[in-house]
């Protein structure tokens, strides 16, 4: 995977989210010979060490929307049960 994620030519372009499960969401990628893939979560979510929130915030007042737009990569501050995949993201993006 490390191999994978330093490699200069591909880089994170979106994720798409699967609520039920967010394991089974799908990160995005493009590579430089304009192929895109896309790639489970789950293959990911080993880089996280931090906290995973238990309540999903999705379409309450505290939800921001991230997760609702697949190019939207920002980091979420909430304490949302979909914030770590949000974490992932920025270290595959620090990279």
């Amino acid at each position: 995977m490390d191999d994978f994620i330093y490699d200069p030519e591909i880089e994170i372009i979106g994720y798409q989210v699967h609520f039920k499960d967010l394991e089974k969401g799908f990160f995005l990628f493009n590579h430089s010979c304009r192929g895109t893939m896309s790639i489970n979560v789950e293959e990911f979510s080993d880089m996280y060490q931090g906290p995973i929130f238990q309540e999903r915030l999705t379409g309450s007042d505290q939800c921001s929307g991230y997760c609702l737009h697949h190019s939207n990569l920002k980091p979420c501050s909430e304490k949302c049960e979909c914030a770590y995949v949000r974490e992932v993201i920025q270290i595959i993006k620090d990279k």
